[in-house]
């Protein structure tokens, strides 16, 4: 009986690697087409198309993520195929950032780690890497302005969005906390467990890292008990460390949005955002005439944030999110009139929304 089941299982997976293999050919004809027309290879609203088609015939034995995550795989054998080039993140193996990176691209391609989110720009600015991965906000602590400064800075696009849930765990050789007197991590993550830190570490000093990842490399290699790192599962296994405690963030519902930043700009897919960017003129109403048309065309405000102009004193530079993409008759309608009530109006990209995570 079990031998019988085995043999059904050889059978459908060669069946399988021929149609992975048939799906691959016809992809590197489609990269062709695309090098003939300077289309980008990798395409994130083609992608969502998959990850839903698939998900609609899903007779249910797997569940959809599941299912997802396999075609994510493929996807990524067929962009390495393709010729996709290297995608640069923030931080080291094995941090947030890496996980959003593999979440969205799959092992196949590869990966270069950045010390700064500014690094992550300057390289894909450069063409060093075709797409970089940068973290944007987080649930709990708000919008990483690292971020939000390099949009302005650099001359890229908002090309996708991963979501992430995010776990927070404590490694350490400590036997008990009150030997703990350091906690390495990056200060977005510190943040995040602050309260839990200070029920349960008030004594310890925190020393910031350029990345969890880091701070937990550090700890492994140090081998000291009176310091702790705050970081990942996936950090903790890649540099062996201790598992002292698990999910020590203040919120169990703790997730972090990551963009996908290149030269090219993302079509539509049918369910997207847009990021702009401007400065209000100085004068009594700006932000309402600006915020008004939002409501006259039933357009969906999904966030506005503000951040000092650097080379002007006491002058904000706005951060605005909304349903849909730029090309969209209404949103362009939109973007006309915003023009003529703000300085400095850009488009900083339009770009799928992550539909692979519930939150």
């Amino acid at each position: 009986m079990l031998e019988d089941l085995r043999k059904k299982i050889d059978a459908l997976d060669a069946d399988i690697v021929k149609l992975i293999s048939q799906r691959a050919e016809i992809a590197r004809e489609i990269a062709h087409a695309k090098s003939l027309d300077g289309s980008p290879i990798y395409r994130p609203d083609r992608e969502l198309k998959v990850y839903e088609k698939v998900s609609a015939i899903n007779p249910g034995v797997l569940d959809n993520e599941s299912l997802c995550n396999i075609y994510r795989e493929i996807m990524s054998a067929t962009l390495k195929l393709e010729g996709a080039q290297s995608v640069a993140f923030f931080g080291a193996l094995g941090s947030f950032t890496h996980q959003a990176a593999l979440k969205k691209f799959g092992h196949s391609l590869q990966f270069a780690p950045m010390r700064t989110i500014e690094d992550v720009f300057d390289s894909v600015q450069r063409k060093h890497n075709r797409y970089g991965v940068v973290p944007v906000e987080n649930s709990t602590e708000g919008m990483v302005n690292a971020t939000l400064d390099c949009l302005l800075k650099f001359d890229l696009n908002i090309y996708a969005e991963i979501r992430l849930p995010i776990q927070h765990h404590l490694f350490s050789l400590a036997q008990s906390y009150s030997e703990i007197k350091i906690i390495r991590t990056h200060h977005q993550a510190y943040a995040q467990c602050r309260r839990w830190l200070q029920q349960y570490l008030p004594h310890a000093e925190f020393v910031e890292e350029s990345s969890t990842s880091e701070a937990v490399r550090r700890v492994a290699e140090a081998g000291n008990p009176h310091e702790a790192a705050i970081g990942s599962q996936a950090a903790g296994e890649l540099f062996s460390a201790r598992l002292m405690t698990e999910n020590i963030a203040d919120y169990d519902r703790n997730f972090t949005r990551f963009f996908v930043i290149g030269h090219d700009k993302s079509g539509p897919s049918g369910a997207d955002r847009t990021l702009i960017s401007f400065i209000l003129p100085n004068k009594a109403g700006a932000l309402f005439e600006v915020l008004e048309p939002f409501a006259r065309q039933n357009i969906n405000l999904t966030s506005i944030q503000s951040r000092p102009v650097k080379t002007t004193l006491w002058s904000y530079v706005f951060y605005l999110d909304m349903d849909g993409h730029y090309e969209q008759a209404e949103i362009k309608t939109l973007l006309q009139t915003l023009a003529l009530k703000t300085d400095s109006l850009r488009v900083l990209g339009s770009y799928p929304i992550d539909i692979t995570v519930r939150v």
